[in-house]
């Protein structure tokens, strides 16, 4: 009798046991693990091991801090295929688990393209028209003469500093929104410190100018002799153009992707 109970028990806990590891398995089976793809896929080789593993280091800082994902892929060649295609297929497949957001930084060699890509999330922090001009801006000097490993960490450190910005203003960075008051009063005082200098320098060539007794004096008599006035109308240009209907835009699929690129 003992031996049948402990047999029960036993089938008891194997089935608990069976169904508590298979049946999360296939629950979560369609989820995407987090960093399941490495922040940095040097297929074309251009980082040293070190190099590598401090971009690496701070990109994982940045990640962490922001919970977002930031991707770097290298690449050969595309073999036909555009690098924004290309592109917003990685982030979509690879770098889209992030909490707000993931981008990635497509390099490929054959061709020179580089091509930024940020899912709906991050499009909102880094905008395709103010956002994306700058953070390339940042990177793309280094990336020109070859420096590599300078020009992602640049991505890297600039995508951390509008993610600041965005998590601390409460919307997205914008170079001319930066432009201080403290630079504006400076800009003026030196305007009208040069204006004071050019009239002082202008005012002080007038030597041989002499002030009038009365206002009679500054007439000069007979000058002018006038006869008969009169207006003419002759005639008028009118240029009418034709203003521009807005247009709806409707995106689908990888569109939903923001960012740019070009050549490097």
């Amino acid at each position: 009798m003992i031996r049948k109970k402990l047999l029960v028990w036993l089938l008891v806990l194997l089935v608990v046991v069976i169904g508590w590891t298979v049946f999360p398995a296939a629950g979560f089976a369609n989820v995407p693990q987090t960093d399941a793809v490495p922040s940095v896929v040097d297929s074309a080789g251009l980082l040293t091991d070190q190099q590598k593993k401090t971009l690496l280091a701070r990109i994982q800082e940045v990640e962490q801090e922001h919970g977002v994902r930031i991707g770097i892929v290298t690449m050969k060649s595309l073999k036909g295929k555009e690098p924004k295609a290309a592109a917003d297929e990685i982030v979509l497949r690879d770098y889209a688990n992030g909490t707000h957001g993931g981008m990635v930084l497509l390099l490929v060699m054959s061709s020179r393209d580089r091509y930024v890509s940020t899912d709906s999330h991050m499009r909102k922090i880094i905008t395709d028209e103010e956002g994306f001009p700058y953070l390339s801006d940042q990177f793309l000097p280094d990336l020109k003469d070859g420096n590599y490993a300078d020009a992602f960490m640049a991505y890297v450190n600039t995508a951390d500093m509008m993610l600041t910005y965005y998590e601390t203003e409460g919307e997205p960075y914008d170079p001319i929104v930066e432009f201080s008051l403290l630079s504006l009063v400076i800009a003026i005082c030196l305007a009208g410190l040069i204006a004071a200098l050019a009239w002082s320098i202008l005012m002080g060539q007038l030597n041989n100018v002499q002030p009038a007794v009365s206002a009679d004096d500054y007439l000069q008599r007979d000058s002018i002799q006038l006869d008969e006035s009169k207006d003419t109308f002759l005639y008028m240009n009118v240029t009418r153009v034709k203003k521009a209907k807005k247009r709806d835009s409707s995106s689908s699929g990888s569109s939903s992707c923001g960012g740019g690129g070009g050549k490097f």
